[in-house]
């Protein structure tokens, strides 16, 4: 009789916790995500890099050059 006693106890210990841990879930989702000044700063740097990087990117783009020999002649 007494282990029936404690796994009911179990049970209901565990769902009680269960329950605890989804309800925190729910709160943490609805909670605005709040971004740190690191963070801000991180994302500002990538995308400075992006453009950068787009922009170095156009100006330096390669030249097509004119092929120097045809038909596999020199000329």
């Amino acid at each position: 009789m007494m282990d029936y006693y404690f796994s009911v106890l179990a049970r209901t210990e565990y769902e009680e916790r269960v329950k605890k841990v989804e309800m925190e879930i729910v709160a943490r989702r609805r909670q605005p995500q709040r971004v740190g000044a690191f963070s801000q700063m991180l994302y500002g740097l990538g995308e400075r890099l992006e453009r950068t990087g787009a922009r170095l990117k156009a100006q330096n783009q390669p030249m097509t050059m004119q092929q120097s020999y045809h038909g596999g002649r020199i000329g």
